[in-house]
């Protein structure tokens, strides 16, 4: 998992947004991966890149929304200032330089740790709505997984 965290103390709508921020993390990390390859001629993996950049979206608007029904009102006590690192790596090889190999084990690696995320936070005392959509988004991780193997299988050697 991309946070070494105490989730003991943080409220339950802290860790809905720390999922916010690993949604965001993931759509700008898609976007880079996207945009890299598009600059190397690589169209078709960009365009991969980029749907999966909008899933990354829905799931942020998805979180975001639940927060807002679940605590309307309460404050961040929280603020996306920082690489909280929980679902992109930071550790990115440069634009100019990586190969679609590269950018497929950097966006599987990032799954695996959300999908990390969200296991470790469904453990903490929250409520069963969030436990829910945590799992789904779990899964969901799972699913990005698989569809980076298959895309990758296609357009890798």
């Amino acid at each position: 998992m991309g946070l070494d965290m105490d989730f003991s103390k943080l409220q339950p709508q802290d860790i809905l947004d720390l999922a916010v921020f690993a949604e965001e993390e993931a759509y700008e990390q898609y976007e880079f991966l996207a945009g890299a390859m598009e600059r190397h001629g690589k169209r078709d993996v960009a365009d991969f890149f980029r749907k999966m950049a909008a899933r990354e979206e829905r799931h942020r608007q998805q979180i975001s929304e639940r927060r807002a029904a679940l605590y309307p009102g309460a404050v961040a006590n929280l603020a996306n200032r920082t690489l909280w690192g929980i679902e992109a790596p930071y550790k990115i090889v440069p634009a100019e330089t990586m190969t679609a190999a590269q950018a497929f084990a950097i966006a599987m690696a990032a799954e695996k740790k959300a999908e990390a995320y969200y296991a470790a936070a469904m453990e903490q005392a929250i409520p069963d709505e969030v436990t829910q959509l945590f799992e789904t988004l779990r899964q969901a991780e799972v699913e990005h997984q698989r569809m980076l193997e298959l895309e990758r299988g296609k357009t890798t050697p």
